[in-house]
């Protein structure tokens, strides 16, 4: 079966420093591939080169078998591939439907926006995301847990197949641990496959179906 998406012997460097030297990992639908690995081992910067935000100096990069030879944030979107920081950005003056409309609408600055739809939709989307978060409500009154929630929201609403999770739960209590393991197990079921970074290994013996470890930059 063709990998949702796949990373070969990548290799980066910055002024000179090999941030990556031999760094592979391959992840299936339905599958949470684990990414772990002491601080500076290199999982952010292999992270980076399937978001498109660096581009890698040798190696191979494939989405659904075809090979991306100039990856983009633009482009890896498109591809669905889909990102939750451990810090969310979301624009703290906006409403939640907003910022959610903002990452998933279409078209040019002056379109045409239908508000009573965008809060339906924004609705929906965080109760498949596990929450009744009131869409109407400002993304800066929001704790750290409400904003991964919205970021989960916008990457559902995005068909994304793939979803990066970068210490997702760095900030979250136990309960709301177990409803985001939850929300992980509805995006595997729905076919999508999730990266999840963490040092907390009891989480990734509980949560993950494989591991790779990278140490100073290889696999």
């Amino acid at each position: 079966m063709t990998p949702l998406a796949e990373a070969v012997s990548i290799s980066k460097s910055f002024s000179g420093i090999r941030a990556l030297k031999s760094a592979s990992l391959e992840l299936h639908a339905g599958e949470v591939h684990a990414l772990v690995g002491e601080n500076g081992a290199g999982k952010s910067t292999l992270i980076r080169v399937f978001t498109g935000a660096i581009t890698h100096d040798g190696g191979t990069l494939r989405v659904a078998g075809e090979e991306i030879t100039h990856n983009s944030p633009a482009l890896a979107k498109t591809l669905g591939i889909s990102v939750i920081y451990q810090q969310p950005s979301l624009f703290p003056h906006l409403t939640i439907a907003e910022n959610i409309g903002l990452a998933l609408e279409q078209g040019g600055l002056w379109r045409r926006i239908r508000w009573a739809d965008r809060v339906a939709r924004a609705r929906v989307l965080l109760e498949r995301a596990g929450s009744d978060l009131d869409p109407s409500r400002m993304a800066g009154t929001l704790s750290m847990p409400e904003q991964q929630v919205v970021e989960i929201a916008k990457a559902i609403g995005a068909d994304a197949r793939i979803v990066i999770m970068d210490e997702p739960t760095a900030s979250l209590t136990e309960r709301e641990v177990e409803r985001l393991f939850s929300v992980i197990e509805t995006l595997r079921a729905n076919g999508a496959g999730i990266i999840y970074i963490s040092h907390r290994l009891e989480e990734v013996a509980a949560i993950g179906d494989r591991v790779t470890v990278l140490r100073d930059g290889e696999t």
